[in-house]
């Protein structure tokens, strides 16, 4: 009865924003490199415009591609799936961390830094979400060109996020998107200034995000102009989004007992929230990031106050508190008091203990994966992840499970381990969850029938890159090869020094049964690179891969995961 109550309840409360504008994550970031004495990444453009693969070459045994397809070949329960992941970073994460040369703050920056005006690729939009109980969600769709079923992700993002080209946005529409095979929608934070600027109400935390992603996942199905494209539906968040994720499984759960299919096929919650209060604790009292981020909050709390009608009285410079250990009461105070005024009589002890994972009655049955890593300087990962990790439950759970990993600082998985093996991660979790998908089967495949470079004896493939260029009729492919000698004996120490290239022009036209086409403008070759250097292998005429061989004859190999 209780349960049924708080998620009227919840459907019932609308929603809110206090922060930030597309680029106050970078803020956020760069205001905590600075006050650390760290360096501020360079200006790199050329750098800056991620090509989709991992940031050195990989030995064929760590190969994120050949892990997807080893992963997929057959239909795999949650807990096998769990555990080949584990198993995979287990063996070859640190050959992915120390490749990706990034670490801790170097990888919030450059997570931060990626360019991607993607608004200038024609299959990306901006739409509003009218739900029935008036909230409006701001939002982004990413729609293939085809019309084709296919699974649609629908992605909440974190704190001072709102449906704007900020970095978050621009992650994960390269990774869900362009390097996968799904249609993606990404839902602005009720922390973003463009959800306040719709709804004009203070709210915060997964007790209402989490019916809000519901109801959202509800409407795409059921009244979306685009609902025939979706063969099924997966959840994912981040960070204080996460919170959203961790409180949205829970409540797909709930639908059997409203007597109603459930929403998500899956859940994934990245570097989530599990449990507001101690992670506000924790965040506003560090030393540096608790500093930055007080003051950022205080900031986007002023911006906001216009737009406010339920508390604009509380969010002035005399009542936001001064002292930032002061600031998770105060948050507490201004969301009860905003309950209140709009007819739920929540005090603030009340208000967090609703926004506490613990605190539901039932424990998530929705197959959830939980991804983290120990040194997350913004999400205390003790508190949040290593708790469902730990947990009785969770831990001989057949269908929740966690990979908690040792680097990624806050959701910066791309710049730890490289933007393919997090790609892969978000995609074979989709994919091994979506019930339309059955297995890797089958693959497509064409000889090179182009210019090759032949080897000598001493020289080795060891990648490929692809780059498409804007309005351009040809695909470039780069060939790097490595060069044995005395000086050079291991052609995956990630040194440049023995290792050359040579660039190969293709005709587009040659390659449309791959789908490539002519691009209209930067932004979309730059998602075509991603989708070829994703999706495409080069292995040898018996199926084996390229790299570590030094044949001149070879196929292109490639799979549409909707087969």
């Amino acid at each position: 009865m209780m349960t049924s109550l708080i998620y009227s309840l919840v459907l019932s409360v609308l929603l809110f924003s206090v922060t930030a504008p597309a680029q106050t994550e970078q803020q956020f970031v760069r205001e905590i490199i600075r006050q650390s004495g760290g360096e501020l990444p360079k200006a790199d453009a050329a750098s800056d415009i991620p090509d989709g693969l991992s940031t050195k070459d990989m030995s064929p045994a760590c190969d994120p591609k050949l892990f997807e397809d080893s992963l997929l070949a057959k239909k795999v329960s949650s807990a096998e799936y769990y555990s080949q992941i584990k198993s995979y970073f287990d063996k070859c994460g640190k050959e992915l961390s120390l490749k990706s040369a990034v670490g801790g703050l170097a990888s919030l920056a450059k997570a931060s830094s990626y360019e991607y005006p993607f608004f200038q690729h024609s299959q990306i939009k901006s739409i509003t979400i009218k739900l029935p109980n008036g909230t409006q969600v701001p939002a982004i769709a990413a729609l293939k060109q085809d019309p084709r079923p296919r699974p649609l992700v629908v992605v909440k993002c974190g704190v001072f996020c709102s449906a704007t080209e900020s970095p978050s946005m621009i992650e994960n529409l390269m990774s869900l998107f362009d390097q996968s095979p799904f249609n993606v929608v990404l839902l602005a934070n009720q922390t973003g200034l463009d959800h306040i600027a719709l709804n004009h109400i203070v709210s915060i935390g997964g007790w209402t995000e989490g019916a809000e992603v519901i109801e959202v996942g509800r409407w795409l199905k059921d009244q979306w102009a685009f609902k025939d494209r979706i063969s099924s539906i997966h959840l994912m968040g981040l960070s204080l989004g996460g919170n959203a994720a961790v409180f949205g499984a829970a409540y797909n759960d709930m639908q059997a007992q409203l007597e109603a299919p459930k929403v998500y096929s899956s859940v994934m919650a990245v570097c989530p929230v599990v449990a507001l209060k101690p992670t506000l604790q924790s965040l506003y009292g560090s030393t540096l990031v608790g500093s930055v981020f007080a003051k950022l909050t205080k900031d986007q709390f002023l911006a906001a106050r216009k737009d406010v009608t339920d508390v604009p009285d509380l969010l002035t410079t005399e009542n936001i508190p001064s002292n930032k250990k002061d600031m998770t009461d105060y948050l507490g105070l201004i969301n009860a008091v905003s309950l209140q005024r709009r007819g739920t009589a929540v005090s603030a002890n009340q208000y967090f203990k609703n926004n506490n994972f613990w605190s539901l009655p039932q424990k998530v049955t929705t197959p959830m994966l939980v991804w983290a890593s120990k040194d997350d300087i913004v999400v205390d990962n003790k508190i949040n992840a290593q708790s469902v990790e730990n947990d009785p439950y969770y831990k001989n759970s057949s269908t929740v499970g966690v990979v908690n990993l040792p680097y990624g600082s806050h959701c910066s998985f791309s710049a730890a381990y490289g933007v393919l093996a997090s790609t892969i991660v978000m995609k074979t979790f989709v994919l091994a969850h979506s019930p339309e998908f059955t297995a890797y089967d089958s693959q497509n495949q064409m000889p090179w029938k182009f210019e090759s470079k032949k080897l000598s004896p001493k020289e080795i493939h060891i990648g490929q890159v692809w780059k498409f260029s804007a309005n351009s009729d040809q695909v470039k492919i780069s060939f790097r090869t490595f060069t044995t000698s005395a000086l050079c004996n291991d052609p995956w120490a990630g040194s440049d020094q023995c290792i050359s290239s040579k660039e190969i022009a293709v005709p587009v036209v040659a390659l449309a049964n791959m789908g490539a086409r002519i691009p209209a403008n930067a932004a979309e070759a730059a998602a075509f690179s991603r989708e070829f250097n994703a999706k495409v292998q080069f292995k040898t005429k018996d199926l084996k891969p390229l790299n570590g061989t030094n044949t001149s004859e070879f196929n292109v190999v490639w799979r549409e995961a909707l087969n």
